[in-house]
């Protein structure tokens, strides 16, 4: 009789495990979370950003407000800064080469 309830727990145990083991594969590990983040992406209205230097390609980064330009090889032209009621233009050194004055939302 001693064995009878070391078998009927076997089953409840095994399946312990096997939630044990499906809680486990629903967490993504952090090589897949760096792939695909859970966080929510950011969109920006980049539409006041009006210069663009000619020939280059840009990439946006909507965590700071920021617009990057890149030349056709590759390397990295300047970018442009909103800072309150203006954009900021910057180059390839740091040093600011235009300043465009934009109204600001809601002002009329």
């Amino acid at each position: 009789m001693g064995m009878v309830p070391a078998v009927l727990s076997c089953p409840a145990a095994m399946a312990q495990e096997d939630q044990d083991e499906a809680a486990f594969k629903r967490h993504q590990s952090l090589h897949e979370l760096a792939r695909h983040p859970p966080a929510p992406h950011l969109h920006m209205d980049y539409g006041q950003f009006r210069f663009i230097p000619p020939g280059d390609k840009i990439k946006e980064q909507p965590d700071v407000n920021r617009l990057l330009f890149w030349t056709q090889h590759g390397e990295p032209d300047g970018y442009a800064e909103r800072h309150g009621g203006a954009i900021v233009y910057y180059d390839r050194t740091g040093k600011a080469v235009r300043v465009d004055n934009v109204p600001l939302s809601g002002a009329r």
